[in-house]
Parts: structure tokens; C-alpha cells; sequence
């Protein structure tokens, strides 16, 4: 049994950050999706496939303890979101991340 906190609180800003990051798509960023699903793939192989697997090795490799091993696969299995700081951006078929910087001064 969790606190109030924990129990709908928690539950609570998570959905209303979904629901404020839903409000920002746009039909063109589902038209894109669907244009190039190779960067889709690539990037849920990588997520999914690629992370844990590399998690795994780093585990067996430096042999750590169950309770470390484990909290670094459920790690390595979460999805996570980009950084604040930079966003994906598609310009034709090729992808970069882009820093936003502050406005020039010029």
C-alpha cells in the first residue's frame, strides 16, 4: 500500500504530461512516420533489442550484484524520452539531433 502520493498523485502528472506531449503532434509527424518506418524499425530494434543486450553484457562483464543487475535491465528495458535540450529532427531522409541554442543577439 502506497501513499496518496504515489497511489494517484503520481498517476495523475503522468497522465496529464501525455496528454500535454499528444497535444503537440501534428498530422504531418504521423504522415512522416508513415514516409520513412526504416528510421522507425532502426530505432525500436536499438531500443528494445539493442540497450538490454548491451545492459546484459556490462553486467556479466563487471559481475555485479543481483539487486544492481537487475535494476539496470529494467533500466535498459524502460523507454525514455530525449533529452530537453535536443529534439530529432527529419530533414529528407536524413536524421540529426539538433541543440536548441538561445536566439542571437545580432
Amino acid at each position: 500500500m502506497g501513499s496518496a502520493l504515489t497511489s494517484i498523485g503520481l498517476p495523475v502528472a503522468l497522465g496529464i504530461i501525455m496528454f500535454g506531449l499528444g497535444l503537440s503532434l501534428r498530422p504531418a509527424d504521423f504522415a512522416r512516420v508513415a514516409k520513412h518506418p526504416k528510421a522507425v524499425v532502426i530505432a525500436l530494434v536499438c531500443q528494445l533489442v539493442l540497450l538490454p543486450a548491451l545492459c546484459l553484457g556490462l553486467v556479466v562483464l563487471f559481475q555485479l550484484p543481483p539487486v544492481l543487475a537487475v535494476g539496470m535491465m529494467l533500466l535498459a528495458a524502460s523507454p525514455v524520452a530525449p533529452p530537453p535540450t535536443s529534439t530529432a529532427t527529419c530533414s529528407g531522409a536524413t536524421w540529426r539531433s539538433t541543440s536548441r541554442s538561445p536566439p542571437s543577439t545580432r
